[in-house]
């Protein structure tokens, strides 16, 4: 018994490491053990049933019916954490157009490329369907997208659409909804240069020169403030000289102060063009002589006419100092020819011909410097400015001339024009 006991301990501890052929090896010896022994030989049939008897005990109770599994989280460094790619957003906003060019801007997030498409169009027909492989195969692509995007060579007065698509780094696809639409400007046959930009204390200075023009504008605003083509045209000064420079020299501004001068122009197919330039005035003691001709005295002739039902006075004005000599023909509507009339009376640079209109300056003026004989003669355009108060007068002449360097023709008169 104690053998037996012996194969049943054995058997049974190493279970897990002892297979039946071994084990039924190891019988076999014990077996042998048990024949040669007197004591044990009629116990021999016993022990060979409980050997294999064991053995098929311990082949079904050392194996478990099914494996038992355990859940572990095991930390792998090498492991990277996972990266949420959001998806993209594009939009596009015009920001100007040309003659020939298109500008617009492009913003766009979570995006890596955006390609936009450029297509002519009519803004009265709908937008041709494009799909974003178009876009991505004829398109152009942009990968940095912080400054303004243009488009030259295209064509005047042309619709255009544009269209966007936009991937990010997973190749996720992002698109415009509608197209932008962009119309170029009208192709424009006049030009404005502005040049010579001067100051004084109270007057700005600047030369206009005009190209095509058939009317031209200008107004002169503090910086702060903005103006748009149209402003300067519904607002602004009349130039005359509409065909060749002109130099002009408005006055009534503060000093130290700085100003933008607008200058509007529109051509004879109605094409609108602005131009702008900044000056600032001097200070006030920084201010040069403004080239006034102090005159010291008028002398003056007239004559009445009724026209259409009207009086006329015609003013004949002869004014003289050491240096200079200038005159000019006047007409007012007036009954009144021993006093002159008040008025601003407007040299055209079209001229009038044969005797002035009402506030007009007629074509037969000279202007004469005494010292060298020589005639002012490419006076353009102007006005005399005539004032009373008082019973004293303040007459002002500003005439504007062709020659560039010496634009001016200035003058003024305080006191009493004398009758002849």
């Amino acid at each position: 018994m104690v053998m037996i006991r012996v194969v049943l301990i054995f058997k049974i501890y190493f279970c897990n490491d002892l297979n039946n052929l071994e084990y039924i090896l190891y019988c076999g010896f014990l077996l042998k053990k048990v024949t040669q022994n007197p004591m044990l030989k009629n116990k021999t049939n016993l022990f060979v049933a409980l050997c294999m008897g064991t053995v098929m005990l311990t082949t079904t109770s050392c194996v478990p019916d099914e494996p038992i599994l355990t859940e572990k989280t095991i930390d792998n460094p090498d492991t990277e954490p996972e990266i949420i790619i959001k998806k993209g957003t594009l939009a596009i906003t015009l920001a100007e157009t040309l003659e020939t060019s298109i500008g617009f801007s492009i913003e766009a997030t979570h995006v890596e490329t955006v390609t936009y498409l450029v297509l002519p169009g009519s803004i009265a027909s709908t937008p041709p369907a494009v799909t974003p492989e178009d876009i991505f195969s004829k398109g152009i692509t942009v990968k940095e997208w912080s400054k303004t995007v243009e488009v030259a060579n295209l064509l005047p007065e042309t619709t255009y659409y544009i269209y966007a698509a936009a991937k990010n780094s997973a190749g996720v696809i992002t698109v415009l909804e509608q197209p932008l639409i962009a119309t170029t400007q009208k192709k424009l046959d006049v030009s404005i240069t502005l040049s010579d930009l001067d100051s004084t204390n109270e007057r700005v200075i600047f030369t206009i020169t005009p190209e095509g023009a058939k009317t031209i504008k200008y107004k002169v605003v503090p910086s702060t403030e903005t103006l748009s083509v149209d402003d300067v045209l519904t607002n602004g000064s009349n130039v005359m000289n509409v065909k060749t420079a002109s130099t002009l020299k408005p006055k009534g501004f503060q000093a130290d102060t700085e100003y933008t001068i607008y200058v509007a122009a529109v051509s004879h197919t109605d094409a609108k063009v602005l131009r702008t330039a900044k000056v600032k005035t001097k200070k006030a003691d920084e201010t040069e002589e403004d080239g006034v001709v102090n005159m010291t005295s008028v002398e003056f002739t007239s004559e009445l006419e009724e026209k259409a039902g009207q009086k006329l006075a015609y003013y004949n004005l002869t004014f003289k100092n050491a240096d200079w000599q200038a005159q000019f023909e006047i007409g007012a509507l007036s009954t009144n020819a021993n006093e002159i009339a008040v008025g601003d009376y407007v040299l055209s640079s079209s001229r009038d011909q044969g005797k002035p209109g009402p506030l007009r300056v007629a074509d037969n003026f000279t202007v004469k410097n005494l010292k060298t004989g020589q005639l002012v003669s490419d006076i353009d355009y102007g006005d005399i400015k005539i004032t009373k108060e008082n019973g004293a007068y303040k007459i002002i002449i500003d005439m504007v001339k062709l020659d560039i360097k010496n634009a001016r023709f200035k003058a003024k008169f305080q006191g009493t024009p004398i009758k002849k």
